[in-house]
């Protein structure tokens, strides 16, 4: 890509970080920049104590630091972009794990905090984001492939087409470049299940543990009305079978909407659906899970009608 700067941008406030030569640098002389409002995450590098955002502020001076020119990858480019990462994959402010790589004939950039890898990387897979070079939305989603599981693989996917950061059609030519690379079967396994009207990831979570024990696809997020009247708009939907899965996260135990949650449940219920509810309780026990659900939709799958004796059903 053309527009890809071959240097940082000045730094202009100080949630970014900055190269430290012997005169100094930002207005303050080398004393200065030794300071306590300054952390210093490699030699000759900065960032202020104080900054607002302590992890972009890092993040800069983490690639700043490197001996060459750096870019940031796989889990630490999805964090950037605040799309949904598994609890494994969280940074702590004491211990930042960031994934950087450098060109193959480069310096290995591997030290502590600091996961690097030498990685040629096509240009049309780089981008710059909030200051930082970084790799796009499709490429990282496809390198995030070989480190998380596929349900959470399909959530961010489901979050990134909500946002309208990527589209189908971008995720699917870095898939087919991809092939042969570490974790590329796992991102097509992926790519038809994903869905841009799932609005959070543990429902897309959900969603994909149950489709992947070859159930049904239930549809995202659906409202219902019963003779002309909304009821609800649900989180997981067959509509054939009349079953409906919620997910209740932290906020339904507040006891306002608890109660709201009851009575529309029960509106549900009398226009004839069956409403299954989950927790992040049944997240830890996918088994269960989807046996609870695979039961309810075959109690609930409309027999065949009875044809006259010698003709077949044809549905």
């Amino acid at each position: 890509m053309a527009n890809i700067r071959k240097h940082p941008v000045p730094v202009r406030n100080v949630n970014e970080a900055f190269v430290v030569s012997s005169d100094g640098a930002q207005g303050l002389s080398r004393s200065q920049t030794r300071g306590s409002s300054f952390s210093q995450p490699s030699r000759g590098v900065r960032y202020a104590s104080g900054a607002t955002d302590i992890d972009l502020a890092r993040t800069t001076a983490t690639l700043l630091g490197s001996r060459e020119e750096a870019t940031l990858t796989d889990l630490s480019a999805a964090d950037l972009r605040d799309l949904p990462l598994p609890p494994r994959a969280a940074w702590t402010v004491s211990e930042p794990r960031l994934s950087i790589a450098t060109s193959p004939g480069g310096s290995h950039p591997q030290r502590r905090g600091v996961r690097g890898r030498r990685l040629d990387l096509p240009e049309e897979h780089l981008v710059w984001y909030r200051g930082i070079r970084c790799t796009s939305v499709a490429r990282t989603w496809v390198d995030c492939a070989a480190e998380i599981s596929l349900p959470h693989l399909i959530a961010m996917g489901d979050a990134a087409l909500r946002r309208q950061l990527v589209t189908l059609a971008e995720l699917d030519a870095v898939v087919r470049w991809a092939r042969g690379r570490r974790g590329v079967v796992a991102a097509r396994t992926a790519l038809p299940l994903l869905d841009p009207a799932a609005e959070s990831p543990p429902e897309s979570i959900v969603r994909a543990i149950l489709v992947l024990a070859e159930l049904p696809r239930p549809a995202c997020n659906v409202d219902i009305s019963h003779t002309g009247t909304w009821i609800a708009r649900v989180d997981l939907c067959w509509r054939r079978e009349r079953v409906i899965v919620e997910y209740d996260g932290a906020v339904h135990l507040e006891e306002k909407q608890r109660r709201r949650d009851a009575v529309r449940r029960n509106e549900l219920q009398a226009a004839g659906w069956l409403v299954i509810t989950l927790t992040a309780d049944d997240l830890k026990d996918p088994e269960g899970m989807v046996a609870k659900v695979r039961q309810c939709l075959q109690h609930r799958t409309p027999a065949p009608p009875t044809l006259p004796s010698g003709e077949l059903w044809r549905g």
